[in-house]
């Protein structure tokens, strides 16, 4: 905690320091945490600061966080996008960054990389048991639940064997 009696500018910089000291931050999540302490006037001048050290940037960390997010298949690409977009990361800037991991993920294109993603996570979800034994309960089950994960329609009919698109 900064010393009492010190100038604004100087705590606000305590402050975004101490917070990026545990992990990576958006722009938005470090305004926020000065907002909190009433340090909004300083906020443009610590950020700027933050960003000449190369302490602050979205789009290393949009990158990163969409790396982590589709890793194994933990979320799909629409879900990582809104967890960018509520972490302060521009629309376009999400979807580039998920796109980019989803691509590295699985080597191929982002595409093929969510469909490879969400048979893993479905094979995971149904525990050992083949896809095909699945019943039509289990089957809308594990569908309900990958859409929730954030993966598309087509890729989720797909990965359950529901139908093969004919360009894709």
């Amino acid at each position: 905690m900064p010393p009492p009696g010190q100038p604004p500018l100087a705590r606000a910089k305590a402050i975004a320091l101490r917070q990026l000291a545990s992990r990576m931050r958006t722009e938005a999540q470090v305004r926020a945490r000065l907002a909190r302490d009433g340090l909004e006037a300083e906020a443009d001048e610590t950020v700027a600061w933050l960003r000449r050290l190369g302490y602050l940037d979205d789009a290393a960390y949009a990158r990163a966080r969409a790396r982590s997010l589709v890793a194994g298949g933990r979320l799909g690409p629409r879900m990582a996008e809104r967890r960018l977009v509520g972490e302060g990361i521009g629309a376009g800037e999400a979807r580039g960054a998920v796109a980019a991991a989803l691509a590295g993920e699985a080597g191929e294109d982002p595409r093929a990389a969510e469909l490879v993603l969400c048979r893993a996570l479905a094979e995971r979800r149904a525990r050992g048991r083949p896809l095909a034994d699945l019943d039509a309960a289990g089957r809308r089950r594990l569908s309900r639940f990958l859409l929730g994960r954030g993966f598309s329609g087509a890729v989720v009919a797909r990965a359950l064997g529901v139908y093969e698109d004919q360009d894709g």
